[in-house]
């Protein structure tokens, strides 16, 4: 008999970093022949929500909140959040009752998330906890005192589709993190040389807009850039992350998009395993602005040699960065469970 697929989805959750897991939930329906589910959402008054939200300071106040029923039903319950932040489950009663195996995934696993990530673990009796990060899965596994898996994070690959080395718009791109300093360098050297540099202004989008669009309109101006700076986690917020190197979406859309990547990867072992070693062309952070415009001219100079060799990169890796190839990889681990 076949399994009843159910896919939490919550559509308060808006913007642009959304618009990885909203790819995630389709692939999981697709493949599963699955539905969604609202999430179930308290109401309560603003300002009690907003004060006693995970991570904040009054967040272990949530458990004086009273509880009330919920029903949910599934033979396979999917629970896909961006942040331990998001869940709302913990404000609700016998909320799994009729739910057969319970499968959550937390793309972001940062040690200072680990108090909302135990409010998650005790809501119910996960059948399966997975994190994006490989490098979190040991310091997970110690803190919480329960099995972690790690399966990585993927990309849609219609959405980040090449375009015609004519069609490249932009030059040089940066979306989200960055470092000042390569930042205020590569700004220079394009205003000089009327090249045009994209990059992120700000973080604030209208809140009604759909998380789909926001991310269609990032991976058209990634797909039309020739080169795009990416760095590590603990290298921009090094007081975000401290025990590991996180490998984060923005790896995987520069890579489906056959856009030369520059930057510094991240340190985690599983970086190679999933995206080879020649995914990133170095630069040195700290090089003078003279030195970073020296490199910036070789790199511009040789676009379509660099250009080509990321597209050739790309049909090698393809078929490893899809969400399809995650989403497999996850049933398989239920099944090796005995789930």
């Amino acid at each position: 008999m076949m399994l009843k697929h159910v896919v939490l989805t919550d559509p308060v959750l808006n913007g642009f970093a959304y618009g990885m897991l909203r790819d995630l939930e389709d692939e999981i329906v697709c493949i599963t022949d699955g539905c969604k589910v609202l999430t179930p959402r308290r109401k309560l008054p603003k300002f009690i929500e907003d004060r006693i939200a995970h991570g904040t300071r009054y967040s272990n106040f949530r458990k004086l909140i009273p509880k009330v029923e919920c029903d949910l039903k599934a033979d396979v319950l999917w629970v896909i959040l961006m942040g331990p932040e998001d869940f709302p489950l913990d404000l609700f009663n016998n909320w799994d009752r009729n739910v057969g195996i319970k499968v959550l995934y937390i793309f972001d696993t940062f040690e200072r998330q680990l108090p909302s990530i135990r409010r998650v673990l005790q809501s119910a009796k996960w059948d399966i906890a997975i994190t994006s990060f490989h490098g979190a899965v040991s310091f997970l596994e110690e803190q919480t005192q329960r099995k972690w898996y790690a399966v990585a994070q993927g990309v849609k690959l219609e959405r980040f589709k090449p375009v015609a080395k004519e069609e490249k718009l932009i030059s040089f791109s940066s979306y989200g993190r960055r470092l000042q300093n390569v930042h205020d360098g590569v700004k220079e050297y394009c205003s000089q040389t009327g090249k045009y540099y994209d990059y992120t202004t700000t973080t604030a989008i209208q809140s009604q807009i759909d998380s789909r669009e926001n991310y269609n309109q990032y991976a058209w101006h990634l797909v039309h850039s020739f080169f795009t700076f990416s760095w590590p986690v603990e290298l921009t917020h090094p007081k975000r992350v401290r025990t590991f190197s996180p490998i984060t979406c923005r790896w995987f859309e520069a890579a489906a998009s056959g856009t030369v990547i520059l930057g510094q990867p991240p340190q985690d072992p599983e970086f190679k395993n999933i995206f080879g070693s020649d995914l990133v062309i170095p630069i040195d952070y700290e090089s003078s602005k003279e030195h970073l415009n020296l490199i910036l001219e070789e790199l511009w100079e040789n676009r379509f040699y660099y250009l080509e060799c990321a597209l050739k990169n790309r049909e090698i890796l393809i078929k490893n960065l899809t969400w399809e190839s995650r989403v497999v990889e996850i049933l398989n681990l239920m099944n090796i469970l005995g789930k």
